[in-house]
C-alpha cells in the first residue's frame, strides 16, 4: 500500500490564517492526504546598547513550549472538521526556510497557506513568508490571499 500524501498547513495563529482552513480541508480530501499543521518559532533578535542593562529574553525552549501549547489549542479550536486532529509540529528558524525544508524532508504533496497581501513599504519591512515559500518549495503551494 502506498504511503498517504501529506498536506502542510503553516500557521501564525492569525485570523488571516483561518481563511485557509476551507481550502486545507478541500485539498486534503481531494488528495486523500494527511494534514500537518506547523508553526515556526523565530529566534529572538535583541538589539541593545551598553547603557540599557540586562534584557530578559525567553529561551528557545520556553518559546517552543509556548508555541506547542498555542498550536494544540489552535488545532482543537479550529480544525474539528478534519475528523481526526491533524498532527502538529513546531519548528525553529526562519519561517519560509523551515516550511520549505519541512515540506521537502517529508515529501509533502502540497503546502496551503495565506498571504497578507502587503505591498510597498509594508512588504519591504515585513517581508513575505509566503513569497519565500512560493519561490523555493519543491512541491505545489496554494496561496490564499487575505
Amino acid at each position: 500500500m502506498a504511503a498517504k500524501s501529506l498536506l502542510i498547513f503553516p500557521t501564525d495563529f492569525s485570523e488571516q490564517s483561518l481563511n485557509a482552513l476551507p481550502w486545507v480541508k478541500k485539498m486534503a480530501d481531494l488528495l486523500q492526504a494527511d494534514t500537518r499543521c506547523i508553526y515556526v518559532v523565530e529566534e529572538p533578535h535583541i538589539y541593545t546598547t551598553l547603557d540599557m542593562g540586562p534584557v530578559a529574553v525567553p529561551s528557545i525552549t520556553e518559546l517552543v513550549r509556548s508555541a506547542e501549547t498555542q498550536l494544540d489549542t489552535f488545532i482543537k479550536s479550529n480544525l474539528t472538521a478534519f475528523g481526526s486532529a491533524p498532527k502538529a509540529s513546531v519548528l525553529v528558524g526562519r519561517p519560509a526556510e523551515e516550511i520549505v525544508t519541512y515540506a521537502s524532508d517529508n515529501n509533502a504533496a502540497l503546502i496551503v497557506m495565506t498571504t497578507h497581501g502587503y505591498s510597498g513599504v509594508k512588504h519591504l519591512l515585513l517581508g513575505s513568508t509566503t513569497e519565500g515559500v512560493l519561490r523555493h518549495a519543491t512541491c505545489p503551494v496554494l496561496s490564499i490571499r487575505t
